[in-house]
């Protein structure tokens, strides 16, 4: 019998009211994180990345702005049936964040341990000296140097890559079984990136818990994740296996992604390829399919109505009238390659 995945999440949709009236900015979206894997998520700003994955904690105002609809299932419970306390157990607890801002996040008048053990205080029944020490502890975890000085700092005093970390250790200091990381590493310089991406994936590992990674670079997708769901204005458009998505791309937009990062044996004169046209409005979606616009391949019935996400294989999903054709011209191109 297959055990049920740590977080399923079904048909979520998240609405909000808005000056110029409701608009659904996560549409239908369906994926699924088993424990201790690495899932990615890409796409450009505005595709609904971030709202998906702050509709999973139920962050947004749900008296005022927000509603939500579908099923975000969380070790057998459904927390959209959850009161309003009950959600506040689960999150940092069982489930927590890293935002991609960490100042935007970290309270400005209080130190980096005070911080830390708030939420261990709040979470957990220890005694404020255990919290204390437990704060140093997850500090010394994630690779913050003379961590018995630093829990006395304010977040002002460290640098970005500090800063990110002092997050990390935040997320991490009730042991959740869920980390959602929200390009946790966009603001900082590549080698304080890349020793952040080790440590996710090394508490991934020790930690056994599922990570749910948030980014818009594909090479980042390449090193850690074991399985990327690709999104595109609200809706995912392809979700496959990291190797089947880089070595067989189906769905147009996920292609044109792969084809912009950078080749470091690339010709240097060529221009990096761009996927033309922006992400449109939430309240100017086009009919059809949602890519159309912006497609190579899109014809008349791409632009009347919509794909639905189907299996290809069985561990490749793809919305777009096309895949097939597309397959075949990878395979091609992929054999003449090779």
């Amino acid at each position: 019998m297959h055990k049920q995945p740590l977080l399923n999440v079904k048909e979520l949709k998240t609405h909000f009211h808005t000056e110029r009236g409701r608009v659904t900015a996560v549409d239908g979206v369906s994926f699924h994180v088993e424990e201790g894997e690495i899932l990615g998520v890409v796409g450009e700003s505005g595709c609904g990345k971030s709202v998906t994955s702050q509709s999973i904690l139920r962050l947004f105002d749900e008296k005022h702005t927000a509603q939500y609809e579908g099923e975000i299932n969380f070790r057998g419970t459904n927390l959209l049936q959850l009161s309003t306390d009950k959600m506040q157990e689960i999150r940092g607890n069982y489930i927590a964040m890293i935002f991609q801002d960490p100042l935007s996040s970290l309270n400005p008048v209080y130190t980096i341990g005070y911080q830390i053990a708030e939420s261990i205080l709040l979470h957990q029944k220890v005694s404020k000296k255990e919290a204390y020490a437990k704060a140093v502890e997850m500090l010394r975890l994630t690779g913050i140097p003379a961590p018995e000085k630093r829990v006395n700092e304010y977040p002002h005093q460290l640098s970005g890559g500090m800063q990110q970390r002092v997050m990390i250790a935040l997320a991490l200091s009730c042991q959740p079984k869920l980390l959602i990381a929200d390009e946790p590493t966009t603001a900082l310089d590549v080698t304080i990136q890349s020793q952040i991406l080790d440590l996710i994936v090394q508490l991934n590992q020790d930690l056994g818990m599922g990570v749910i990674f948030i980014t818009h670079d594909l090479g980042v997708v390449a090193e850690i994740c074991s399985r990327v769901v690709v999104m595109y204005l609200g809706q995912i458009v392809e979700e496959a296996d990291t190797d089947s998505l880089f070595t067989n791309p189906l769905h147009p937009y996920t292609n044109g992604l792969i084809k912009s990062i950078p080749q470091l044996d690339g010709d240097r004169s060529q221009k990096l390829h761009v996927i033309k046209g922006v992400v449109p409005a939430l309240d100017n979606i086009p009919k059809g399919c949602r890519f159309a616009p912006r497609c190579p391949y899109a014809d008349d019935l791409c632009k009347e109505k919509m794909p639905e996400l189907k299996s290809i294989t069985k561990s490749q999903k793809v919305r777009c009238w096309h895949a097939d054709k597309i397959a075949s011209e990878g395979r091609e191109q992929y054999a003449t390659s090779n």
